[in-house]
């Protein structure tokens, strides 16, 4: 009789199967992840950003006293490398949209950067944003195509219930033993914060409706922790986490909203990063699988500072994408078309000078009567000195046309109404002054208003100066779209570099336009909106990576 080590053949035989029935008993007894690590040991890391509006490129931070560079590319790829080392395993890379639309270099490439940036960084996903849709839908889809990254929309719809081609209304990704639910969300105000052409037949669901049968979905589909991928706003997202049970996670964008440590409505906890580039959005949660649901707690919640210069690390890889489509525009972009004899600054809120002088462009270039203009469509600063192409660019970066129509008295008070109501994007002026009493809650915010120095004719037409944008609508001025004898004209960035050219040296100024009585408090929401800093005037000395030393302001 034959022996194997010592042991006969039917012996090992009897042994060997009496060892695959225990092994098999103890596996339906003891299912395999009591054998994986410990709950309390396994970690999940969320790295998130939001609205980096294609700030790719470091800039000056508004207000510094010590030329402060902050943001770009490459530095926040160094700061996503060293935190992956940490949970190398356990780490999403995520988006909550709105990464391309707002500087030079990403405008003229039309995105293809800020992805190449993001198919380097091996980001997970993506939400859909509100200004993906900016260059219309045949860019929209070839980003789609060019992304080695999905991008996330439940509640956006194209035809007839079906989600938008390409778009995925959820994905589940696995880390260590955990399986999480990463599901895409983008604000109900699509239709008013895009142009018509823009969006054309796509609908938008309210989340509240969508997300309850999802998440049953999901969970059925093995997923431990939902994630919202949301681009709604801070206020928003606030709202879903109140109304909406079973979401673990919200990580945020739209409203710009830098939250130092994560905010925590009922079972779930909400994280955004700011806006440009200036931070990166870190949450460590440590992840209890044996319990029935999963449970969590925070580990760690914070934003950390994109900060560059000389003295701060940056990844090579991701600075030579981005030098690389520099080098090809920083040239014609650096062209000076005017100059500035004062600091041209915007606010969202109230009158600003940079808001007075383009409405006065528009108002000259089209002869209006009155010219009126949505905030939010002037998106920088610039210092005082030489404007270059490049700054007029980041200041005006929508491909928006001057539009001319008429309207009456009472449809421009109409319009003026709404606007005093805006939280955080009121409209700037040209050719009229108001004064504002919005202390009367429920009432008429507009008390005054005066076309020159006569009071607004209700029943009077008035030719009226816009942009294509209001004209259809945008922002729910939806007034604007009963305008009679309307005229298209020419780019509005092309008819404000004509009209630097004409009258630099400008010195814009406040000129009390818009007068505010008494001003409620202001809206958590309208406080947390950040915009960008200034870019320096020589766009061929930006701090590029790698030569700092030709760099600065």
């Amino acid at each position: 009789m034959k022996r194997v080590d010592g042991i006969t053949r039917p012996l090992f035989k009897r042994l060997t199967g009496k060892l695959i029935v225990s092994i098999t008993l103890l596996a339906v007894l003891f299912p395999l992840s009591l054998f994986a690590t410990q709950p309390s040991d396994i970690r999940l890391t969320i790295l998130h950003v939001n609205d980096t509006h294609g700030y790719i490129l470091p800039y000056r931070e508004t207000g510094s006293k010590n030329n402060t560079m902050v943001g770009g590319a490459a530095y926040l790829a160094r700061l996503i490398e060293d935190e992956r080392s940490k949970n190398p395993e356990g780490t999403l890379l995520l988006s909550a949209g709105d990464m391309f639309q707002g500087t030079p270099i990403s405008n003229f490439f039309k995105g293809q950067p800020v992805i190449d940036v993001m198919n380097d960084l091996k980001f997970d996903a993506m939400a859909v944003g509100n200004h993906e849709f900016d260059w219309g839908f045949d860019v929209f889809n070839r980003m789609l195509s060019s992304a080695r990254f999905p991008f996330l929309s439940s509640n956006m719809k194209s035809g007839k219930d079906q989600y938008f081609p390409v778009v995925k209304p959820y994905i589940i990704v696995h880390r260590k033993n955990v399986n999480i639910a990463v599901i895409g969300i983008i604000t109900t105000d699509l239709p008013y914060l895009s142009k018509p052409d823009s969006t054309g037949k796509i609908t938008v669901q309210n989340p509240e409706d969508i997300l309850p049968e999802l998440i049953k979905k999901v969970m059925e589909e093995g997923a431990h922790i939902v994630l919202v991928l949301s681009h709604l706003g801070v206020e928003a997202d606030k709202e879903l986490a109140r109304r909406v049970s079973g979401i673990h996670v919200i990580v945020g964008g739209h409203s710009h909203t830098a939250l130092e440590t994560p905010v925590t409505i009922g079972n779930t906890t909400i994280v955004q990063a700011g806006c440009y580039g200036l931070y990166l959005g870190v949450l460590e949660l440590e992840i209890e699988t044996g319990a029935n649901p999963v449970s969590y707690q925070i580990i760690r919640g914070k934003l950390k500072n994109v900060l560059a210069g000389p003295d701060r690390l940056y990844d090579e890889t991701v600075a030579g994408i981005v030098n690389g489509y520099h080098n090809r525009i920083k040239n014609d972009f650096a062209g000076v078309v005017g100059k500035a004899a004062v600091d041209l600054l915007r606010e969202d809120q109230r009158e600003s000078n940079v808001g007075n002088l383009v409405c006065d462009m528009m108002r000259e270039t089209t002869g209006a009567d009155i010219a009126l203009l949505n905030s939010r469509s002037i998106r920088t600063d610039i210092p005082r000195g030489n404007i270059t192409l490049q700054q007029v660019d980041a200041l005006l970066p929508f491909d928006n046309v001057l539009v001319t129509m008429t309207l009456t008295g009472r449809q421009v008070m109409e319009i003026l109404e709404h606007s005093a109501t805006q939280p955080y994007s009121r409209l700037q002026v040209s050719g009229i002054m108001i004064t504002h009493d919005l202390s009367n809650a429920g009432g008429k915010l507009v008390k005054d208003v005066r076309v020159g120095m006569r009071p607004l004719d209700l029943n009077k037409t008035y030719r009226i100066a816009t942009n294509d944008f209001l004209a259809a609508g945008g922002d729910r001025f939806v007034t604007f779209r009963e305008g009679k004898n309307i005229l298209f004209g020419t780019d509005l960035r092309n008819a404000f570099i004509s009209y630097l050219k004409k009258h630099s040296p400008v010195q814009p100024r406040i000129e009390e336009r818009i007068i505010i009585n008494k001003s409620p408090q202001v809206s958590p929401l309208s406080l947390s909106i950040q915009t960008p800093g200034f870019f320096t005037s020589d766009y061929t000395k930006l701090p590029i990576y790698g030569n700092h030393s030709n760099g600065g302001i």
